[in-house]
């Protein structure tokens, strides 16, 4: 309409302005070396235009945390770490310009929907985290264990329109519980003049992962008829890891293979026993360098083939299609020139 403030070619606005504050400091006692300090931060984020994915929202969030890092030898390092957070977020409430046609007990009524409602959620939560470091010579190992805490987004919360960055519809859901975790990640490690081993294990635990769910529904009000995903959380198990293994097998040559695996299952809610949506199917990388000598002017020169194998994914979450494997072949070729004190 010609009596609107909106721009006719403004479409979507985003304004964000972003104060933030971090102070950190270390100490020495001993054989404990302490790191500490507090951060906080302070978001105002506003929209214009005539369409509407999220609302207009002011989000505030501080925390601090102890970190102790204890040397016991040249072999033993024991790491522990304390955190308090806190964040409150300020939704604003947001309607159509324009009437939408409803259907009510078979009457066709004009109404203007509301997008957003008025929301502010507090949330804080103190967490930790343990860990060892064991570096016997060429073998390493490095363990941690420990909780964390994530509070949900505004798109997580206030989202209610089409994303065009995936042709997807998203709503959001203002009653999601703040994401909490526990985990477990180890990594195992061995090198020689030649060879070099890494194995890197995890797990993790959410009492309530946040994730976009897909639906079968699909948008024909705000969009060509885009699927429907809604954010929901649920119980979570979560596992997988990375094995790599290098040998420099010529002068100038290496050789490289990388794996990658996650699983993961939802242990609660309406798709219990299913995985979560958009998971990576195993991958193998495998790779061929070659890195000339250095000149006076050409250094840390490379040149570099990958042949990537991507298994099929079968685990999925219905409605998800099931994906085919695929193999990507890569090849890259690079140097560093020396113009005076600087590198190009």
């Amino acid at each position: 309409p010609d009596d609107m403030a909106i721009p006719r070619t403004l479409e979507r606005q985003y304004d964000k302005t972003v104060y933030s504050l971090n102070i950190k400091d270390e100490i020495t006692l001993g054989s404990h070396a302490l790191t500490f300090g507090p951060n906080s931060e302070y978001q105002r984020n506003h929209i214009n235009g005539w369409s509407f994915l999220i609302p207009s929202f002011d989000q505030v969030s501080a925390g601090a945390f102890v970190y102790d890092k204890l040397r016991l030898n040249d072999v033993w390092i024991l790491h522990g770490a304390v955190r308090y957070d806190y964040g409150r977020i300020n939704m604003k409430a947001h309607t159509d310009w324009f009437s939408s046609d409803i259907v009510s007990n078979g009457d066709t009524l004009q109404q203007y929907l509301q997008r957003a409602s008025d929301l502010t959620r507090v949330f804080n939560s103190v967490n930790w985290s343990a860990g060892i470091n064991y570096t016997p010579g060429a073998f390493t190992l490095k363990a941690n264990i420990g909780s964390s805490f994530r509070m949900p987004i505004a798109k997580e919360l206030g989202a209610n329109g089409v994303n065009y960055h995936y042709f997807r519809y998203e709503k959001g859901d203002p009653t999601l519980s703040p994401e909490r975790s526990y985990q477990l990640d180890v990594g195992l490690g061995w090198s020689s003049t030649d060879w070099s081993v890494e194995l890197s294990p995890f797990f993790n635990y959410f009492p309530n992962y946040i994730y976009l769910n897909p639906t079968s529904q699909h948008d024909y009000y705000y969009g060509a008829g885009n699927q429907v995903f809604h954010y929901a959380q649920s119980r979570v198990m979560r596992y997988g890891g990375e094995v790599q293994v290098r040998y420099k097998f010529l002068e100038h040559w290496s050789a490289e293979i990388l794996g990658e695996y996650l699983y993961n299952e939802q242990l609660s809610g309406p798709k219990k026993g299913y995985t979560l949506p958009f998971t990576p199917p195993p991958s193998l990388l495998l790779n061929v360098s070659y890195h000339p000598l250095s000149g006076k002017t050409l250094h840390e020169n490379y040149v570099s083939l990958d042949y990537r194998l991507t298994a099929k994914q079968d685990n999925i979450v219905p409605p998800e299609k099931k994906t085919p494997g695929y193999r990507v072949l890569n090849f890259s070729a690079g140097s560093k020139i020396r113009l005076g004190r600087r590198d190009l």
